[in-house]
């Protein structure tokens, strides 16, 4: 590669890094172009040289963020484990996540449950894989008897990603009262839900 080439690769990915930060912390609109050049010490004008806006940006640290999570998931599906576990797979993949990238759950997941107007559908077609995964896995764990209930596996599916959101959503709050473990505490609120289940 050369320098200009590196050049180019290196504004664009601060441009980047600094852009998901701004906005897993605050909302869309909340942040300005100003802002990001500013955080990532580049010229807002290659703001829209490399990305065409700030509306294009957030697309594509939507993108880059959820692939992250496509990742895990393709990762969780190769193995040779029963749904159950594949579940507490999910659970301890995402606490890793949470202490190697703590912008990717909140940004995603305020995405899911409170969609901006502009990328609700690209919300709908690139993030919903989650809700689908979890359905997949309630599902096969149904059929298999890995749980047994008589509630509709999409609530199940729905109540158990609530649990997930809220708590990822919320963990920063939490553990200004509190230490906790995240694996730990979403492992017990998992099995806690799942033996309440009739």
């Amino acid at each position: 590669m050369n320098t200009d080439s590196a050049n180019i690769s290196s504004s664009a990915d601060k441009i980047l890094q600094a852009a998901t930060k701004l906005f897993a912390d605050n909302n869309f609109n909340a942040v300005s172009i100003k802002q990001i050049a500013a955080a990532s010490g580049v010229n807002s004008a290659l703001i829209s040289y490399y990305f065409g806006g700030k509306k294009n940006l957030y697309q594509e640290v939507l993108e880059s963020q959820g692939q992250i999570f496509a990742d895990i998931i393709a990762n969780i599906r190769k193995q040779d484990i029963s749904p159950l576990d594949k579940l507490r797979a999910y659970v301890v993949a995402l606490s890793a996540l949470q202490e190697t990238n703590p912008h990717s759950i909140p940004l995603i997941f305020r995405e899911l449950s409170t969609p901006h107007p502009i990328f609700e559908k690209f919300v709908k077609n690139k993030l919903y894989v989650l809700h689908q995964f979890m359905m997949e896995l309630v599902e096969e764990s149904i059929e298999r008897k890995e749980i047994t209930t008589t509630i509709k596996p999409t609530h199940v599916a729905f109540t158990i990603e609530s649990i997930i959101m809220f708590f990822f959503l919320t963990s920063g709050r939490i553990k200004e009262l509190s230490e906790y473990d995240p694996k730990e505490y979403l492992s017990q609120a998992l099995s806690t839900y799942l033996a309440s289940l009739v």
